[in-house]
């Protein structure tokens, strides 16, 4: 059977189907049809189903044991109306006053009460099956029927007991009105087949696993991902229990899942799986009449926030940075360096104090690439860089409409950025006392709240701050809240600024130098020793982060390839001067060599070939002119107290002088070379 028409008439006799075909007609409906009788009913109602009929119309007992026998495809009748049984009765009464009627209960239920209309006597008897049929007709005969009237296999038994038949057959009318309800319910069929194919594309499209469930617990619709997650195929899970196919659930959640009207979420297990379910239930006038389970795989909920977490480091939330980046040749450096990467095995909070300059943030850097949180994000906040207003935003995120110029669907704060990752919080001595409080909140609960949202957000984070103040001078003071600074303060690491480690700046310089020049994209200088030693003899009060500028400039103006002299280091550090002139760079070699204080100016060191101060390097004249100490002279004075006063020992005399023991010696044989 070739399916033309999504309606297929099945008429019982020729007679019928031919009014079928002038009904279709007269309606503009094309419509398959075909005749049938009881005896094939059941496979035709088959043939039909799989053909993708979305309607059948027949009449009497085909259209009803086409309908029971369990098919989708639903079974219009065609009633017999008014019109149909006075014809008939009509006819009958022209063959005897008395007449029967035999049928189906849909066809006799009311023909009885036509009697006084017609002007006959009406009997009625009805039957469903042949076996039926003889024993009604020979009733209906021994009461004095002289006539019958009936469906078409009535004909047969009325002829062999010899009584007159006609047969009640269906009319145009109710032909037209059985048609009418096929395209109908049709109609309805296609746009309810439309929407479950579209509800099961949405379904399938979803990740997770997605099981619906009405009001009984019985499986309505379950998608792809649940089929593969369970194990069995949504034909085989659909019209059954929620509790056959996920049976922790029924177990541990019980009735909720079927009848509570709350949303609620679990972790529950299928299997060998740990999953997250969710449930939504569906609400009708205010009655739940079923639930949407939702169960996704905890082990790809990880997954998933590992890429999330691989593109927050995309985005540039990342250390740059190693402790061996760390550049020093000093105890205290190494000291720092060792410390570091001791907390570094720990997740406790750490504070870094140190002046500006000092390289706060890359230690903060070294100490999260090899902790055991290397993989997740390190997220720099420069809290004195950040206006107030928007610094609150920045941290902790905000909520939709929180404010005016918000993001539409609002934004994460760092701190959520930096979940399973480091947050170094620099400067934190600069963020105001309302701040404090939050951030306070934020290390006890380990918990954040977007501005203007309800939301508590779990966070997973370490905290590093950094501030180049005391931080506990600023408790004393009241600046700084004390719970706070405690709450900070679990590990401390201090970085020593450049001029109580100047064997450091020789170092650093050479490694600043071919790092600069690379990034300049210019030939690295090398320096001579009078300029070495005028960058050791300097204080550095801006520490690393002014050396490095120091030497970006060398770089930059200077001749390429020549090498770097006292005096173009001198001409960069006058800068630096608060007199404009100098003296600072013989006043920071003076203080390391004994503390020899030298007042006055300073003029440049001469290199080779032009006219020279003096031996040593720089003279110094007072404001009258006299001539004064000169640097050579404050070193050799400084290194013999302390030789002196060590009785000769050179590492005792280092000490004193606050220099290594290999600056000393370096020291001694350029002073005595000059």
């Amino acid at each position: 059977m070739q399916s033309s028409s999504d309606i297929l008439f099945v008429a019982t006799n020729e007679q019928l189907a031919a009014i079928a075909r002038q009904v279709a007609a007269t309606m503009g409906r094309q419509m398959d049809v075909i005749t049938g009788s009881p005896l094939n009913a059941i496979e035709l109602a088959r043939e039909a189903d799989r053909a993708g009929y979305s309607a059948i119309v027949s009449r009497g007992t085909t259209a009803r044991l086409m309908a029971a026998c369990g098919l989708p495809t639903p079974v219009i009748r065609v009633r017999v109306t008014g019109y149909d049984a006075v014809r008939a009765l009509i006819t009958a009464r022209g063959h005897h006053s008395h007449v029967g009627v035999v049928g189906s209960d849909d066809m006799i239920q009311w023909i009885d009460t036509l009697d006084n209309l017609i002007g006959v006597k009406i009997s009625v008897r009805m039957a469903e099956s042949w076996d039926d049929t003889c024993e009604a007709v020979k009733a209906l005969k021994d009461a004095g029927a002289g006539a019958i009237v009936g469906w078409n296999l009535v004909q047969r038994r009325a002829a062999e007991v010899g009584l007159p038949f006609v047969p009640l057959s269906s009319g145009p009318e109710a032909v037209h009105s059985a048609i009418t309800e096929a395209v109908a319910v049709a109609g309805a069929r296609r746009r309810e087949a439309e929407r479950a194919e579209r509800l099961k594309a949405i379904l399938s499209s979803v990740t997770n696993a997605v099981v619906a469930v009405d009001s009984s617990g019985t499986v309505t619709h379950f998608n792809q991902a649940a089929e593969r997650m369970v194990g069995i195929d949504s034909a085989s899970a659909i019209g059954t229990h929620v509790s056959s196919i996920l049976v922790s659930q029924s177990q541990q959640a019980g009735a909720q899942i079927i009848e509570g009207d709350a949303r609620s979420e679990w972790i529950d297990h299928i299997g060998p799986l740990t999953v997250l379910a969710r449930r939504e239930p569906i609400i009708v006038n205010g009655v739940a009449v079923g639930a949407v389970l939702s169960l996704d795989d905890v082990t790809r909920i990880r997954e998933l926030e590992r890429i999330v977490r691989e593109e927050v480091r995309d985005t540039g939330h990342t250390s740059k940075h190693r402790l061996s980046s760390v550049v020093g040749a000093s105890a205290a450096i190494k000291e720092a360096i060792e410390l570091a990467e001791r907390f570094a095995r720990v997740d406790s909070t750490v504070l870094i104090e140190g002046e500006t300059g000092t390289g706060k943030e890359l230690f903060a850097h070294g100490i999260h690439s090899v902790s055991a949180r290397q993989m997740g994000p390190f997220v720099a906040v420069n809290c004195a860089a950040i206006p107030e207003s928007l610094l609150e935003s920045e941290l902790f995120g905000y909520a939709p409409g929180a404010f005016t110029g918000a993001r539409q669907g609002g934004k994460p704060g760092l701190f959520e950025i930096a979940h399973l990752g480091t947050i170094f919080l620099d400067e934190i001595g600069e963020m105001s006392g309302p701040l404090q409080a939050r951030l306070l909140r934020v290390l006890q609960e380990r918990e954040t709240m977007r501005v203007g949202g309800v939301k508590v957000i779990p966070i997973d984070v370490r905290v590093i701050a950094a501030t180049n103040k005391k931080l506990f001078k600023l408790v004393q003071d009241g600046a700084f809240r004390d719970d706070l600074f405690y709450r900070l303060s679990v590990l401390n690491l201090e970085i020593p600024p450049l001029r109580n480690r100047p064997e450091d700046i020789p170092v650093l310089a050479k490694h600043l130098m071919k790092t600069v020049a690379a990034r300049l994209q210019r030939p690295a200088r090398p320096f001579t020793p009078a300029a070495l030693a005028c960058l050791e003899g300097y204080s550095w009060p801006g520490n690393v982060r002014q050396l490095e500028n120091t030497i970006e400039q060398l770089v930059a103006v200077g001749e390429e390839r020549r090498p770097v002299g006292a005096g173009e280091v001198e001409r960069i550090l006058k800068r630096y001067d608060p007199a404009g002139d100098g003296a600072a760079v013989a006043a920071g070699e003076a203080t390391r060599f004994g503390g020899v204080g030298v007042a006055g100016k300073t003029r440049p060191v001469q290199e080779a070939g032009g006219s020279a101060t003096g031996a040593g390097g720089v003279a110094h004249t007072d404001s009258a002119g006299s001539t004064a100490l000169t640097l050579r002279d404050v070193e050799i004075k400084a290194i013999s107290a302390a030789l002196a006063a060590s009785g000769g020992n050179k590492a005792a005399a280092a000490r004193a002088l606050g220099i290594s023991k290999t600056t000393l010696w370096r020291r001694l044989k350029e002073l005595s070379s000059q």
